[in-house]
């Protein structure tokens, strides 16, 4: 019995070694029930690691906000694009102001 309780501590030491010694893989998939299990589910558990990271590098890219020009000031309007009651709207909102 203490063979056994001795040898599971064994596997357990190799296998936190084997999570700490691969900061590039996912630590939950690095496991087995023995030394030759663990280094076998390394390279899969590196692998996941790696398209996890790449998943979430392209998740920013997207979710990325437009950029605000310096001054937070809104873009600019062509006034001859604007109809004649939003330019109304706009003179008395400007005269009222001053």
């Amino acid at each position: 019995m203490e063979n056994e309780a001795n040898e599971f501590d064994a596997v357990a030491v190799v296998r936190e070694l084997a999570r700490k010694a691969h900061p590039d893989a996912v630590p939950e998939l690095i496991d087995g029930a023995d030394v030759a299990a663990i280094a076998a589910s390394i390279e899969p558990a590196r692998a996941a690691f790696a398209r996890l990271k790449e998943q979430l590098a392209s998740a920013q890219s997207v979710a990325r906000p437009a950029p605000v020009p310096a001054g937070g000031n809104p873009p600019a309007v062509d006034p001859d694009r604007l109809p004649a009651a939003e330019k109304i709207r706009r003179g008395l909102v400007a005269a009222s102001r001053t």
